[in-house]
């Protein structure tokens, strides 16, 4: 049985390449209604790294969400890993991608990891990309539509806190030789 899933991706380590590799390897878990938003630009959580491309997937997948969370998984380790040195700053090896489950159908649970995540209602490099996708989806512990949420937390935002849209061609094939 098909379950509506949507997918937060992010990278601040050779970043363009990570999410068209992200795009190409998350459209093979879905079976249907395959969507990709824009790409967005945000400042780092913590004001010392670099900055992020973020965007977030979503559509049908007919697999657990045990499974669904260990093809993630796999998917970021085949990405790989590099040391991110940025002002000066040696942060050791990194991975290059981060994909965050954010909504599993109606799911409300905390294994194997935490949903609905907290990051829809935290952060707009989530939540705006989540809207382009579906801005109706109601949040399964809020019961607020993203759009709803997006709507109060947009006019607010710290400059520190905005984001942008960046014109990414992710049909392109992820080279991480560059």
């Amino acid at each position: 049985m098909a379950v509506r899933v949507y997918l937060g991706v992010g990278s601040n380590l050779n970043r363009e390449n990570a999410l068209r590799f992200a795009k190409a390897e998350l459209e093979k878990l879905f079976t249907a209604n395959y969507q990709v938003s824009s790409v967005w630009a945000s400042n780092a959580v913590r004001a010392a790294e670099p900055g992020y491309y973020n965007m977030v997937v979503g559509g049908d997948v007919e697999m657990s969400l045990d499974d669904l969370f260990k093809a993630i998984t796999a998917i970021e380790d085949a990405a790989g890993s590099e040391p991110m040195i940025y002002n000066g700053t040696n942060f050791g090896v990194k991975r290059r991608l981060d994909v965050d489950i954010l909504v599993y159908g109606e799911t409300v649970t905390t294994k194997p990891c935490k949903l609905p995540r907290h990051d829809i209602q935290d952060y707009p490099f989530v939540l705006c990309p989540l809207c382009e996708l579906n801005p109706d989806l109601v949040h399964p512990l809020l019961k607020l539509k993203a759009g709803d949420i997006w709507k109060e937390m947009e006019p607010r935002l710290p400059e520190r806190m905005k984001i942008s849209r960046v014109n990414l061609d992710l049909d392109v094939k992820a080279n991480f030789n560059n």
